[in-house]
């Protein structure tokens, strides 16, 4: 077959074949188009910002990204696979800009065929101001009541004072931070461990961790108490003599746990007087030593009244003749 009949071959019936060629394209095109897809993602937005200003109002943490591409390209992109973010690093002075959000595929992602990306909004309208640092006591927050007859004796935080960052308008305000509540409620003993520091701002942001040490001690309660007319117990006396005291009886400030204290009585012999020292007749001052036993060590004498007492010793003839009672190994 020659030239000219390969031709004559190609132009026969030539509109029937355009017609044809037309309508290939266009089945063509349909099913691309059939293929193509649209999926709408809810990511984070990111504020880079390496520069002297930031945000001075609220903006959008998140926005929609819409992807459009063939579907079996876009349905295996997720969340985690593409960012979204605008750029303040290059603006230096306060006012408000117009600022295009960015996006990008992470690099381990590599889509199949062309995709096209938008967001909404495409532009960011935003407030710039200048940024300070500024350092700040932080308070431990508690809550609850320890357990009858304990409370809180001591807390303390590691650090105590943390540095904020942000506009300048807002950080100015901010005088002290607190951590979450923690709990006492009903407890006896006290624990340590991580407490988080609360930041109502989301403009404002903590400098490094926003986490500290605590230490809470908690200890049984510690009450003062006063025990009026105790008798004084005179021990050690001698035989041959009769004794008799100026006071008969004291009185006991103590200070110990709330439990143990509220229900503890002084026992007959707290209040001691020796008078080992006592060998013959005459008058004497003998010290009042308060002697608590080994089971209430946890009690404390504060005061003790009187602190000494004045007795006199007599043969027993001539007490006998005495009005005042004798006192003698604890007895009247």
């Amino acid at each position: 077959m020659n030239i000219k009949q390969i031709l004559l071959r190609l132009t026969e019936n030539w509109p029937v074949k355009i017609i044809c060629l037309v309508f290939a394209v266009f089945l063509s095109e349909f099913y691309r188009g059939n293929l193509l897809d649209k999926r709408y993602l809810i990511v984070p937005l990111t504020v880079v910002n390496d520069g002297p200003l930031t945000p001075a109002e609220q903006y959008p943490t998140k926005i929609k990204v819409t992807l459009w591409g063939e579907a079996i390209g876009i349905g295996s992109i997720g969340e985690n696979d593409i960012t979204a973010s605008i750029d303040i690093s290059d603006f230096k002075t306060e006012g408000t800009y117009r600022i295009p959000i960015e996006t990008r595929l992470l690099g381990t992602v590599t889509p199949l065929g062309n995709m096209e990306i938008s967001t909404e909004p495409a532009i960011l309208t935003l407030r710039l101001t200048t940024s300070i640092r500024k350092q700040v006591p932080v308070t431990l927050s508690l809550k609850g009541i320890p357990a009858d007859g304990y409370e809180v004796t001591e807390s303390s935080l590691d650090p105590a004072a943390v540095e904020i960052e942000g506009p300048a308008e807002l950080v100015e305000k901010i005088d002290e931070l607190t951590t979450e509540p923690l709990s006492v409620e009903g407890r006896t003993n006290g624990f340590s461990g991580t407490a988080d520091i609360i930041n109502d701002d989301p403009l404002v942001s903590i400098v490094g961790k926003a986490q500290v040490q605590s230490t809470v001690k908690i200890s049984e309660t510690t009450i003062q108490k006063q025990f009026d007319n105790i008798p004084i117990y005179f021990e050690k006396s001698n035989k041959e003599l009769s004794i008799t005291a100026d006071k008969k009886t004291g009185s006991l400030e103590v200070q110990g746990p709330k439990r143990l204290l509220e229900t503890w009585t002084p026992p007959q012999n707290i209040l001691t007087v020796s008078c080992e020292t006592v060998t013959e007749p005459g008058v004497y001052t003998l010290p009042v030593v308060p002697v608590l036993s080994v089971e209430y060590s946890k009690l404390k004498i504060v005061q003790v009244n009187p602190k000494s007492v004045q007795i006199t010793a007599e043969l027993p003839e001539a007490a006998e003749r005495d009005t005042v009672h004798t006192w003698s190994s604890g007895s009247e």
